[in-house]
């Protein structure tokens, strides 16, 4: 008998486009339902949360400015995929851009998912997950405050998004009418799925094209060369946050792949990954640049990976994680 039409679709295909559909559909698939989790959230946002009731829960002061955005990252089971439609959102309520960015950088990791995933994958090593926090938080906080003083509205913010927050005039948008009962629900709901719908798309489409490029990038560069690195300290931590930029792992499930990695790399290599991956990554550069201007996102990824390589360095020189 013949082979079937699956097994000779499979043969005539190369091996390496079929890594490239699976680490491809991989990346898609782990990150679509954050991505839809995030758009949801923003949606429900952009409809049903009024701005002044965001901006009374943001201090006038800058720096203070980033611990309730931090906090809110906490609350949220949203990571790298879909915090960036949060963020986008409330970039577009008025919410100062240290906060969102504080939010947008720390989220990811210092939710209850990410945590409990860590915390799991290092059992043995429990001064991970509360380092792996306690690095996110303090970088993401810095990052924010600079970002925070290089501009306001057009000199940093996306094209796109700044359209989206001219839109908050517009009274079909925003319909915080006192009119209430069952009508006025379920017409705020239609607009929260439609405005959902729409954002999803968008996005989905920026989430395509770097999930396409990590795969290509892990197809072509050999494993080996990343793993042979593993004897040397500065080079290891190195080699980790490339491999975390490269791979765009959601912060979910991130900690037990670094675990695979543990009998090769050392510790402060492995939580450089975990700390640097959520917050800059090949996919997660894309969906940044719907929300900020190309310069502003060279410049947040350049101090996250400074701050993130001077603090492996640091631990591993002080002796915290050995």
């Amino acid at each position: 008998m013949g082979a079937s039409p699956g097994r000779r679709w499979r043969r005539d295909i190369s091996p390496a486009l079929q890594d490239w559909i699976s680490i491809f559909l991989g990346i898609v698939v782990e990150a679509t339902p954050f991505l839809l989790l995030g758009v949801v959230v923003s949606s429900v946002v952009h409809v049903f949360v009024r701005e002044d009731t965001l901006l009374r829960y943001v201090p006038k002061n800058p720096v203070l400015s980033v611990i309730p955005a931090i906090g809110m990252g906490m609350l949220m089971p949203v990571c790298e995929c879909g915090n960036v439609a949060v963020a986008r959102r409330f970039l577009a309520k008025g919410v100062p851009t240290s906060s969102c960015v504080a939010f947008l950088l720390a989220a990811p990791v210092l939710n209850p998912v990410a945590l409990i995933a860590t915390a799991t994958a290092f059992r043995s090593e429990p001064s991970m997950v509360w380092l792996r926090a306690g690095l996110t938080f303090f970088i993401a906080a810095g990052v924010g405050l600079l970002v925070g003083q290089m501009g306001k509205g057009e000199e940093i913010l996306a094209p796109g998004l700044l359209r989206a927050t001219g839109r908050h005039t517009h009274p079909h948008d925003h319909d915080h009418s006192s009119a209430g009962g069952w009508p006025a629900a379920v017409a705020k709901l239609e607009r929260s799925a439609n405005h959902a719908g729409a954002e999803f798309m968008s996005m989905m489409q920026v989430l395509v094209f770097g999930a396409s490029i990590a795969a290509a990038t892990q197809v072509l560069i050999p494993r080996d060369a990343f793993t042979n690195l593993g004897t040397d300290v500065v080079l290891g931590i190195v080699a980790m946050m490339s491999l975390a930029f490269v791979l765009s792992i959601c912060s979910t499930v991130d900690a037990f792949f670094a675990l695979s990695y543990s009998n090769i790399f050392p510790m402060p290599a492995l939580l450089a990954f975990l700390v640097l991956g959520p917050m800059m990554s090949m996919k997660g550069i894309g969906l940044l640049l719907t929300a900020f201007r190309p310069r502003v996102v060279v410049t947040m990824a350049a101090v996250v990976v400074e701050l993130v390589l001077m603090s492996a360095l640091l631990l591993n020189l002080r002796g915290v994680l050995l």
